[in-house]
C-alpha cells in the first residue's frame, strides 16, 4: 500500500539537520524512488567512501529493507559505520544484538545523530554522554539514557534541498496529487493503550505535546509555497487540536494572507472534534480544510474503554453528524480490528456504526481498517501476553511479519475465532468501496490500472453493502484477489 502513498521522507530530512548545521557533508537517498537494483543506487556514494549510513526503521516489512541494506553495506564496504533509528529501536533497544549494526539511535535523532558523526571524526563527544544511542563495549551492548526533551527543528533547519523536492513519484498515485506533510506539533498528550506514543514519550519531562506557534507555523508553509510552489499540505501532527485557539489562529493567518491551499489533517480525535463549534469548522473550511482523518478505531464501548480513548459510541455519531453539515470538510474515519478482547459481537457493533455513518454522513470516507499490531512497548502488548497466552515476536524476521497488509498469510492472534477473522477480511476489502473512496480520489489518474481498479469498485459495491448489512462475511475470495493486487501493485 506504501507504493500508492509517496510522501516526503521526513524522519531522515529531520535526522540530517543538526548534522548539516555543523557542516557535516550529509547525502540523503530514499530507495522508494530507485527503479532497478538499489544496490547500485547505494554504490554510486558508497565507493567514495562513507562514515557512516544511517537507516530509518519501522517495525514490520521495513525492517527487511533495512536488514538486506545493513548487510549489503558491511559485506562490501567494512569499514563504514552503520546506525538504525527510528521507532522500532526506540522501543526494542535489544535490537543491537544484530551483529551488522554498529550503532542505534533511540528517540529523537537530530542532535545524537550530530553527536555521533563528531565522536567518530574527533574522538569528542565521549559516546558514553550522547543521549540515546546504543553501542557495544566489549561486545557488550550499551544503551544510554534517552533525552528528556522534545526535540524541536526549526523549519529554516529542514534540508528539503537534500532530495529531489520536484519528483513526479512523490506522490499520492491514485490521485497525482502531491502532498506536502509538515509538523505543526510534535509529541502527543494521550494514553491510547494500542499506541507506542505514550511509551516514547513517558520520558519527557514536562508537556507530552508541544506545538509550533501559529507564526511559525505559517512562515514555514509561506516558504514551502514560495520555494517549491506548494498547494496541498498536511499536518502530520500525532494530534493537531489539543489547543482549538492556536489553531484558530493559524486558520486566520492562512485566510488574512490568501494562501489559497488545501490542507489534510492527520490527527483528530472524535473528543477533539467534539469541542469544535460550527463556526470552528467553518472557519477550518475556510482556511483551506478539506480531509481530516479521524481516529475512531472502534464503535465498541467495551473496547473504547480497553483501548483507553476516552470517547464513547454515542459520541462518534454525534460528531459525525456534526460534520456531515460541513460538505467542503470530508471526515476519513480510521479503524483498528481484532485487537485484545475483540469478539464477533463487538466488531459486529463496529461495523453497524460504520454503516450509520455512512448513512448519516455521505460525505464520510472510511479508511482500510487494519488487524491489530502487536506494536512492541504498548499497553497493549502486555494485555495480549498476561491474558490471552500470546506471545510476541522476538526476532527480526518475526517483526517483519506482524503487518497482515505485507505478511505471507494474514495474521491470527489467539483470541480470533474463524467467524471474527473473516469478518476482519471482509470489513478491510469493503472498505475501498462503501465510501466511495477509491472512485473518488483516483478519479484524476487516467491510467488503464486505475480505470480497471475504479471499474471494479463499482461492480464490487454492491456485494460489499450486502455483506455488511446481511453480517455474511463467509467465503471472502474477494480478500484473496486483494492481496494478489498488492503484491501486483509492490514495487519490489
Amino acid at each position: 500500500m506504501d507504493s500508492m502513498v509517496v510522501d516526503l521522507p521526513l524522519s531522515i530530512m529531520y535526522s540530517a539537520a543538526n548534522s548539516l548545521k555543523r557542516g557535516y557533508k550529509i547525502k540523503l537517498i530514499d530507495l522508494r524512488l530507485v527503479s532497478g537494483n538499489w544496490r547500485w543506487a547505494l554504490k554510486e556514494y558508497l565507493d567514495k567512501g562513507v562514515l557512516l549510513a544511517g537507516i530509518s526503521v519501522m517495525t514490520g516489512a521495513p525492517l527487511k529493507n533495512a536488514r538486506d541494506i545493513a548487510l549489503f553495506i558491511k559485506e562490501h564496504y567494512p569499514d563504514t559505520k552503520i546506525v538504525w533509528g527510528g521507532p522500532h529501536v526506540t522501543v526494542i533497544p535489544e535490537t543491537m544484538a544484530e551483529p551488522f549494526l554498529d550503532f542505534i539511535v533511540r528517540g529523537y535523532g537530530s542532535l545524537p545523530l550530530a553527536d555521533l558523526i563528531s565522536f567518530l571524526k574527533t574522538g569528542s563527544p565521549e559516546i558514553s554522554t550522547i543521549y540515546g544511542i546504543s553501542y557495544r563495549e566489549k561486545n557488550f551492548p550499551i544503551h544510554n539514557p534517552r533525552s528528556s526533551v522534545h526535540e524541536m527543528i526549526d523549519y529554516r533547519d529542514i534540508p528539503y534541498d537534500l532530495i529531489d523536492m520536484n519528483n513526479p513519484l512523490y506522490s499520492r498515485s491514485y490521485s497525482n496529487a502531491k502532498v506536502f506533510p509538515m509538523f505543526t506539533a510534535i509529541g502527543c498528550p494521550y494514553k491510547c493503550t494500542f499506541c507506542i506514543h505514550p511509551e516514547v514519550y513517558k520520558i519527557i519531562n514536562g508537556k507530552k505535546w508541544l506545538p509550533y506557534t501559529p507564526e511559525e507555523v505559517i512562515e514555514h508553509m509561506e516558504y514551502l509555497i514560495s520555494r517549491y510552489n506548494a498547494k496541498f499540505f498536511c499536518f502530520i501532527d500525532d494530534t493537531s487540536f489539543p489547543d482549538l485557539k492556536r489553531m484558530e489562529k493559524i486558520f486566520n493567518f492562512i485566510i488574512e494572507k490568501k494562501l489559497n491551499i488545501d490542507i489534510e489533517f492527520r490527527g483528530a480525535r472524535i473528543n477533539e472534534l467534539d469541542r469544535m463549534s460550527h463556526s470552528f469548522l467553518d472557519f477550518m473550511e475556510e482556511a483551506g480544510g478539506r480531509v481530516i482523518l479521524v481516529g475512531v478505531e472502534s464503535a465498541s464501548d467495551r473496547i473504547l474503554k480497553e483501548m483507553q480513548k476516552g470517547i464513547t459510541r454515542e459520541q462518534i455519531f454525534r460528531v459525525n453528524k456534526k460534520l456531515a453539515t460541513h460538505k467542503r470538510l470530508r471526515p476519513m474515519y480510521n479503524f483498528i480490528y481484532g485487537c485484545p478482547g475483540e469478539t464477533y459481537q463487538s466488531l459486529i457493533e463496529t461495523k453497524d456504526a460504520i454503516l450509520k455513518l455512512k448513512e448519516d454522513n455521505p460525505n464520510a470516507y472510511i479508511n482500510l481498517g487494519g488487524d491489530w499490531k502487536p506494536i512492541p512497548g504498548t499497553v497493549m502488548i502486555s494485555i495480549a501476553e498476561k491474558q490471552y497466552g500470546y506471545v510476541p515476536p522476538k526476532t527480526i524476521d518475526e517483526w517483519i511479519e506482524i503487518d497482515s497488509s505485507d505478511a505471507k498469510e494474514k495474521i491470527r492472534f489467539p483470541w480470533y475465532t474463524n467467524r471474527l477473522n473473516n469478518l476482519i477480511k471482509i470489513l478491510q476489502i469493503t472498505s475501498f468501496v462503501i465510501g466511495d473512496k477509491l472512485v473518488n480520489e483516483s478519479g484524476n489518474n487516467k491510467s488503464f490500472y486505475f480505470r480497471l481498479l475504479r471499474l471494479g469498485a463499482k461492480i464490487y459495491k454492491p456485494v460489499a453493502n450486502f455483506r455488511l448489512k446481511r453480517n455474511f462475511p463467509h467465503f471472502p475470495i474477494e480478500y484473496a484477489i486483494w492481496k494478489t493486487l498488492l503484491r501486483f501493485m509492490s514495487p519490489s
